[in-house]
């Protein structure tokens, strides 16, 4: 019994230990697999699905669907879409960034993608062209890694830096479309003929979203629903304001409240909140100068105003002070 004990102190009975262990934990996984497969069942099923009239497809469907419900199906399947997002909703996410910079055809996607490719591409072997008489040193590899990541990520700086442009434009043009849609209601017009009109009118002040209201206008006019309509120029712009805007009319629309009142409150809200973004950026701008104010202004006039005095004292008051 000691001789049992001392074994099992050591580092052979800790080894054992673990052994023991990993077989319980194999012989359990191994019954419990063999318990949830149940292969008899599972054919007996496939001869009724395949027997019955017209049960292939039917089959498949069932069982894709029994397939997807098991344990194991449950716990991966939100883990693959959190790490693994599909490619429809990466297409839709690119499609959504170039319709807000203003591009909404196919070929402007593919183009898109086709840059990204060839700077991944190019670039790197550009420089590796370069160096190819030159040996190959890590320093050299990771410079190609950079150019390639650069490559890749310059048309997304691109885009964005054309929407940020477009929807700074729009945004500028939503006071003055809002507007001319207050006195288009005024005058009788009904919301269809006035997007058609407000869009023809701003086109010279704005001809982004003079595109935005024609094109609701024309989605309108294919039969698609208006509150539809307004969440797409929503979604194309990307821009709060209009967003806001196509908020009023869906609910003005829904409740059958006055259009005219609706749009003249929004235009004197939106007008508001214009001055107070001009007020905001003209308190920041004494803020934004100090820096080249104490860095470039002040020395200069240091320079400018202490310069000839101290070009006096070093001629004429230094010599004496030293006995000269």
């Amino acid at each position: 019994m000691n001789e049992i004990l001392t074994i099992l102190s050591g580092d052979a009975g800790h080894y054992a230990i673990l052994f023991l262990v990993f077989l319980t934990v194999a012989s359990v996984t191994a019954a419990i697999a063999l318990i949830s497969v149940r292969p008899q069942a599972i054919g007996d099923r496939l001869n009724r699905l395949l027997t019955a009239p017209g049960a292939v497809i039917r089959g498949r469907k069932k069982l894709v669907q029994e397939e997807s419900t098991g344990l194991v199906a449950r716990i991966t399947k939100p883990l693959h879409k959190l790490s693994v997002p599909s490619e429809e909703a990466i297409s839709k996410k690119v499609r959504l960034k170039l319709i807000q910079a203003g591009y909404r055809s196919n070929q402007a996607y593919r183009n898109f993608l086709a840059a990204k490719t060839a700077g991944t591409v190019i670039l790197p072997a550009i420089y590796l062209l370069r160096e190819v008489f030159i040996a190959i040193t890590p320093q050299t590899v990771i410079i190609a890694i950079v150019l390639a990541a650069v490559g890749y990520v310059v048309p997304d700086a691109v885009v964005s830096h054309l929407r940020q442009k477009r929807q700074e434009r729009i945004f500028k043009g939503v006071p003055d479309a809002l507007d001319m849609m207050v006195v288009c209601v005024e005058a009788g017009l009904a919301l269809d003929m006035t997007f058609k009109r407000v869009g023809e009118e701003i086109r010279t002040l704005s001809k982004d979203l003079s595109d935005e209201f024609l094109l609701t206008n024309l989605e309108v006019r294919a039969g698609k629903p208006r509150d539809e309509a307004l969440r797409n120029m929503a979604l194309r712009t990307g821009v709060p304001e209009v967003q806001n805007l196509c908020t009023v009319l869906i609910q003005t629309n829904r409740f059958g409240t006055s259009l005219a009142q609706a749009l003249r409150v929004h235009s004197e809200s939106m007008r508001t909140k214009r001055r107070q973004l001009a007020e905001e950026i003209a308190a920041k701008a004494s803020v934004k100068l100090l820096l080249p104010l104490v860095l470039f202004i002040f020395p200069t006039i240091f320079v400018v105003l202490l310069g000839p005095a101290a070009i006096q004292i070093a001629r004429n008051l230094l010599p004496r002070m030293g006995g000269g």
